[in-house]
Formats: structure tokens, sequence, C-alpha cells
């Protein structure tokens, strides 16, 4: 909950100056917003071991399978960073490219998808 609050406070004083700056130095204004982000990002990483630590909880569960987690923190890698992407391109008002970085993104979730679906089709088609 604390880093959710230092994220709002960081996000919404990062948009004040960018609104304040943008129209003197729209460049800066660029610059800030990404900086932001990126502060924003590096202190997420913190709270990446409870996520490895519910990854080796599963894995042991799952007998050490890789095939079932690995597609899984994939796409949920690729949509963040599409989704992150697409955005700025929106703030750069480049909504035709903020389209095609989506639709990447989706592209790229169903290719990083497919072992998974086929696993599951398999399994099951080892039940009929």
């Amino acid at each position: 909950m604390e880093l959710l609050f230092r994220a709002v406070c960081l996000a919404l004083t990062a948009a004040v100056l960018v609104l304040l700056i943008q129209k003197q130095n729209p460049e800066l204004a660029g610059v800030l917003s990404i900086a932001a982000i990126c502060v924003l990002l590096l202190s997420v990483l913190r709270y990446l071991s409870a996520f490895q630590e519910l990854s080796a909880t599963v894995r042991g569960l799952l007998s050490g399978s890789e095939t079932v987690l690995l597609p899984v923190a994939k796409c949920l890698a690729a949509a963040i960073i599409s989704r992150v992407a697409a955005d700025l391109c929106r703030d750069a008002s480049q909504s035709a490219l903020a389209s095609a970085v989506e639709l990447a993104g989706t592209f790229c979730a169903v290719g990083i998808s497919l072992p998974l679906i086929l696993s599951v089709l398999k399994q099951i088609g080892g039940l009929l």
C-alpha cells in the first residue's frame, strides 16, 4: 500500500510539472514524463521477490514444470511493456502508432501462449 501511495504522489507531481512545462518546453516535458515512468517501474522491482517466491511455490506444486509459468510470465511482461509504450505514444499524440504497439503486444502474447495452449489441448486429448 505504501508503494501505491508513493507511486500516486510521484505520478501526480510529475503530471503537474509536465503540464506547467509543456507549453514552454515540450521536449523537456516528455523527458520528465519518461523519467517519472522509469522511477515508478524501478520502485516496483523490489516487489519482484514476492512474485519469485510465488513462482517457486507454484513450480513445486507442478513438479518443477516451467511449461505453465514461463508463458504466463512472458505474457504479463508483454502486456506491461506494450501498455506503457502505447500510452507514451498516445501522450505524444500518435494514436495510430499506439494502436500498432497494442496490436503487436497482442500478437506477441498469443505467440508466447501457444505452447501453453498446445499443452492444455494435449492433456485434454489424453483424457478423451
